[in-house]
């Protein structure tokens, strides 16, 4: 007996082909729609990405053009508040200078002013130092005269020629001293 190949017959195998052939080309159809779609959404993404950044660019702009305006005013405000400090003071030199009166009246008022003038800096947190006797200190002080005295101890201060100030731990102006040895 003879047996029965199973050979698809040629009109099938066509059919086949042609079938697959137009799935093929439908995918491929669809796929570049697929693909406009993913580009048209990352598109989208993208430009609010790029909005957002503009929105937060021009955010810290406007950020940093405000605290240099606060910056400033608060730098002039720390400055007339200063001021006003010692309006009181400039106020009695300006009496003080009008004034007629005796020599140890006029030497008085100025010294009273005088001590209005170290409370009004006292009160700001300005300290005054730099005394005959204390000890040099170079962060302290500035040394512009050197003397050889026996009596005096080493790196003793034995003349103030220029007080010294500061606010804190800052030092605002340095002492000059003569020291001795």
């Amino acid at each position: 007996m003879a047996k029965k190949e199973n050979k698809p017959k040629p009109e099938k195998v066509e059919k086949e082909e042609t079938k697959a052939a137009a799935q093929e080309q439908a995918e491929e159809v669809e796929e570049p729609e697929q693909v406009s779609d993913v580009e048209t959404r990352l598109c989208e993404q993208l430009k609010q990405k790029d909005e957002k950044l503009l929105r937060l660019a021009a955010e810290y702009d406007n950020y940093r053009k405000r605290t240099a305006k606060e910056k400033e005013e608060t730098y002039v405000n720390a400055k007339i508040s200063v001021l006003e400090k010692f309006l009181e003071v400039a106020d009695n030199f300006e009496r003080a200078k009008d004034a007629n009166g005796e020599l140890e009246d006029y030497k008085k008022g100025i010294e009273m002013i005088f001590t209005q003038f170290l409370d009004k800096m006292q009160s700001l947190g300005a300290e005054p130092f730099g005394e005959a006797g204390d000890s040099f200190d170079p962060e302290l002080h500035m040394a512009v005269m050197h003397i050889e005295d026996e009596e005096k101890g080493e790196g003793e201060i034995v003349e103030v020629f220029q007080k010294g100030y500061k606010l804190g731990d800052k030092v605002i102006r340095h002492a000059a001293v003569k020291v001795a040895n």
